[in-house]
């Protein structure tokens, strides 16, 4: 009681008290600078609004990504920047600042600097950069100068350091700095001063402190009012004017700045005004300097003096008025305060280029409201504490489960039946998502069911929940429910929250379910009855139509299933049953159904079938599975059944004549001698065969040395040398003869046969390269192409750096070739697959690049020394359209952007040829250099190259 008479006393009968608190709470929120996140971005905020037209006297030459490809890769040689720079000067440019490093003699050509230095001085009109750059961890900060021809050549130097804010933005600038001493003018003010004259004083906050003699030291501190979001300045691309391709009188009395604004040479800072990842170039950045400077207009701060002190009187007054005028009006006071602050913050800005923070202002205002209105807030807390109780007594004793929660679907109240269908109490699940407390999913697939409050609450009205839905408990008990959702709605009309009401049917839910099992399932094997099965297939037919998917039914009949009967009565001939019935649920997947159709009869549904040959490995593995030999009774017994097989839409286009088909299929089956299966269409009986007859000899191919390999040479267009060869798979069939790769390889991957062919595979290329380099020919490296089987073999890295070392082979001399979408499968462990290869020495390519659907982002991670372009956009350089060109060299440049060499494949005219020589493209092959080669003519083809 005293307590509340003392707080009554305080904030009542003595306002004048409250008034001096909030008003030294604020001082002293100025005073530790609490809120500097969130007047930074205030002040980002007053910035976007007033931006202005870029002053036309001021132009960029950007050293952009149109610069990069045009030219070359960065850094390029000082002669270029010579031709730059006379091309401005004699297009009458009034000032220039390079804002590109020359602190190191060229590497090319000493007489590159001799002859940039003469440009320079021939235009004297020119201002280079100075940084500091710290080398070493621990070692001493140095001034990054230009070299002395350069530096004696130019009118003067210009820092081009920036300083960023807590948050790592650059907002301000320092107008002069330098190691002991502000020695160098930014190099915006560098130039206005070449152009306009050094000015008598400088504007900015001073630096009050003592200058150490090794440390960089910076001065006149001003805000930048950036004229705009990157980009905003008139930009020509380096590359055009290096070409002379610019309108004349661009340049004439132009201050021009030319610097890098592609992404990636990195000289970008991320600025207020940025948008959308767009941090501004280091050469705009200078430019937003210059202008600011030449203008006039820049943004102080307020010193902490002022700050405090303006802050202090400000946050009195809206106080005051509380304490004159009557409640109601106290909400409306505390939101005109709150925005006469911002507006007042902006009008400073704008007018007179001060920057008053006003966050602490506007924390101030904000909870001066419900400290000064606290009694109404009690009154109304009392009543809703009294409201809530009623509530509560109410749903706690109805027999359904209720949960209340706030607009996001956050629980704030349940019931003693909610806690029971749902395992928490309510104190475990306030303030808890409603999904991590009520866990609602279908009853057959088990997927979860959507948020019903979500539900509701984007409907705009009640909702109710499928009856297959069932939640289970904390405990993992299952509850099957029905649960309906409505939204509760604050006095305008907008969802506050929403109810939701669960009742509990376990037990009708179970009745009804044994019901319908016994009515849709065998009494004695408990699988699926014909009626069933026929339901699920005709909703499978329905499904395929849709998704152009193949169903394949098998109808499997036991033979001579009478004779375990007649011998051993019924019911030995059921326990054999349930057996037959297990082992079949066996060899299917879960998505698939097997129903007994009735006596020794059994029917497969098989879903979601790509190719005809995945129902025929699934009948394989049943006629397998049943050979094994079964015990009933102390007897054993050996199975086997006839199987027919009708594939939907070419064997019938309804269940129940799919069926039937199957059903005649297996008539045949059994007619040709049981133990085995016919399709009912007899094409299909014949491709299948064909089939089963290939995989056969492929499995044989490698004992009986039927596999070979072709060579196809890589030319390096640098040396017009044969520098590697890619090896070719060749299956020599002793009657079909030479069988392409397309055939087999598919079939080999599909049935594991690819791993031991592909192992030959590069056992076989190490061993005839090391055979040329013991026989003194130039043998060059060979390239191997790993299936997206082979690649994800466990252990694959160490298996080929065995085959390598049974070959005592240098591991540089074999190259690895990877298709893209392979290591897009499991990224993390393919690049660890390829950095482990890497580290052995072996050289990977990325195959058909460009085909795929990586990002340069993943591109960046893969460790592969080559990339190679893929011979469908090499096939249409040359042609009508400039499209493939373009790719092309777009590929290309990529690749060279991250120092990785480029093999293009499909060469076939002299214009590709001629074309990709142009681009730099370091290997090709094709046929307009060879066809893939025999060992034998591929020997040959490398001793003539060594008699070159």
């Amino acid at each position: 009681m005293r307590k509340a008479q003392w707080l009554r006393a305080f904030f009542i009968e003595k306002p004048v008290l409250l008034s001096l608190v909030l008003a030294i709470f604020a001082i002293l929120l100025v005073y530790f600078d609490v809120l500097w996140r969130w007047n930074w971005l205030l002040y980002d905020w007053n910035l976007r609004y007033w931006w202005r037209a870029p002053p036309e006297d001021v132009v960029i030459v950007a050293i952009d990504e149109y610069s990069l490809d045009q030219i070359g890769r960065w850094p390029w040689p000082r002669q270029i920047h010579a031709a730059v720079v006379d091309r401005l000067t004699t297009a009458g440019a009034k000032a220039i600042a390079l804002d590109i490093i020359f602190a190191e003699p060229s590497i090319t050509d000493p007489r590159d600097d001799e002859r940039l230095a003469q440009a320079i001085q021939d235009s004297g009109r020119i201002i280079l950069p100075v940084l500091p750059e710290q080398r070493h961890v621990d070692g001493p900060l140095i001034e990054i100068l230009p070299i002395p021809a350069l530096r004696a050549a130019a009118e003067g130097l210009g820092h081009v350091d920036v300083e960023l804010d807590r948050d790592s933005i650059a907002r301000s600038a320092y107008l002069k700095a330098g190691i002991g001493a502000p020695a160098w003018s930014a190099l915006g003010l560098a130039v206005a001063e070449l152009v306009y004259g050094p000015r008598a004083s400088l504007p900015g906050q001073r630096n009050p402190g003592v200058w150490a003699a090794d440390a960089w030291v910076r001065d006149y501190r001003l805000l930048l009012p950036f004229a705009g979001p990157p980009g905003h300045f008139n930009q020509i691309s380096y590359a055009d004017v290096l070409n002379n391709r610019f309108a004349t009188g661009t340049f004439r009395d132009r201050i021009v700045l030319v610097g890098a604004t592609a992404t990636g040479l990195g000289d970008n800072v991320p600025t207020p005004v940025s948008a959308h990842s767009r941090p501004m170039s280091g050469v705009e950045f200078n430019a937003n300097i210059l202008d600011t400077v030449r203008s006039g207009f820049f943004i102080q701060p307020l010193t902490l003096n002022w700050r405090m002190a303006l802050t202090g009187i400000l946050a009195l007054l809206p106080l005051f008025l509380y304490s004159v005028l009557t409640p109601r009006w106290t909400l409306l006071i505390a939101g005109l305060s709150v925005v006469s602050v911002i507006l007042g913050s902006m009008a400073l800005v704008r007018g007179l280029g001060l920057w008053f923070p006003p966050a602490e202002l506007l924390l101030t205002f904000i909870i001066s409201y419900p400290l000064w209105s606290w009694r109404r807030l009690l009154a109304t807390m009392h009543s809703l504490h009294v409201e809530k109780e009623r509530i509560q007594v109410t749903l706690h004793s109805i027999g359904d489960g209720v949960i209340t929660t706030d607009a996001h679907g956050v629980v704030e109240y349940m019931n003693p039946i909610a806690e029971t269908l749902t395992g928490f109490t309510l104190r475990e699940a306030q303030g808890q998502p409603l999904t991590d407390v009520l866990q609602i999913v279908n009853e057959h697939s088990r997927a979860p069911v959507q948020n019903p409050v979500q539900q509701c609450l984007e409907a705009g009205g009640v909702i109710k929940l499928a009856e297959q839905s069932i939640t289970l408990s904390r405990a993992g008990q299952e509850y099957a429910i029905r649960a309906s959702a409505g939204p509760m709605r604050d006095e305008t009309g907008q969802p506050q929250g929403a109810v939701l009401a669960i009742s509990d049917f376990t037990e009708a839910h179970l009745m009804a379910q044994q019901l319908a099992f016994q009515a849709n399932h065998d009494a004695l094997t408990e699988l699926p009855n014909r009626h069933l099965l026929l339901e699920r297939l005709e909703h499978a037919v329905v499904h395929a139509r849709h998704s152009s998917e193949q169903v394949a039914i098998l109808f499997v009949d036991l033979d001579r299933f009478k004779s375990v009967n007649d011998g051993l009565g019924h019911s030995a001939g059921d326990a054999l049953l349930k057996i037959i019935a297990a082992r079949l649920q066996t060899s299917v997947s879960e998505d698939d159904t097997v129903a007994r159709l009735g006596g020794d009869e059994f029917g497969v549904l098989l879903e979601h079938l790509e190719q005809v040959s995945q129902a025929v490995q699934v009948t394989q593995q049943i006629l397998r599975i049943l050979e094994e030999p079964c015990t009933v009774f102390g007897h054993e017994f050996f199975v086997t059944a006839s199987i027919g097989i009708g594939i939907f839409p070419r064997d019938g286009e309804s269940a129940e004549v799919l069926l039937k088909n199957a059903a005649n299929a297996m008539s045949r089956a059994k007619e040709s001698g049981s133990n085995t299966f016919q399709f009912y269409a007899q094409d299909m009986n014949k491709w299948v065969l064909g089939r089963l007859i290939m995989e056969r000899d492929l499995r044989h191919a490698l004992e009986r040395h039927e596999l070979e390999l072709y060579y196809q040479p890589q030319l390096e267009l640098q040396t017009g040398r044969i520098v590697a060869a890619e090896s070719l798979l060749r299956w020599r069939h002793p009657e079909l003869g030479l069988i392409s790769p397309a055939r087999f390889v598919p079939l080999a991957e599909e049935t594991g046969l690819i791993n031991p062919i592909g192992e030959w595979v590069i056992r076989e290329a190490c061993q005839q390269v090391k055979k040329w380099q013991m026989q003194g020919l130039q043998a060059p490296r060979v390239a191997v192409n790993l299936s997206p089987r082979q690649f994800s073999q466990r252990g694959i890295s160490d298996r080929i750096g065995g085959l390598i070392r049974e070959a005592e082979l240098e591991p540089h001399s074999l190259d690895l070739e990877i298709t893209e979408s392979v290591l897009m499968r499991d990224i993390d462990q393919a690049i660890h697959t390829l950095r482990t290869l890497k580290d052995m020495g072996i050289q990977l390519a990325l195959d058909d690049f460009g085909t795929g659907y990586s990002s340069f982002n993943y591109l960046k991670r893969f460790p592969v020394d080559w990339l190679k372009v893929d011979q469908s956009f090499v096939r249409d350089i040359g042609s009508d359209t400039d499209d493939a060109a373009a790719i092309v060299g777009a590929l290309i440049a990529v690749a060279h952007s991250l120092r990785l060499g480029v093999i293009a494949e499909g060469v076939e005219t002299e214009a590709q040829l001629d074309f990709l020589r142009t681009k730099q493209c370091e290997l090709i092959q094709g046929f307009y250099i060879s066809r893939p080669l025999p060992l034998e003519q591929m020997e040959t083809l490398l001793r003539s190259e060594a008699d070159q």
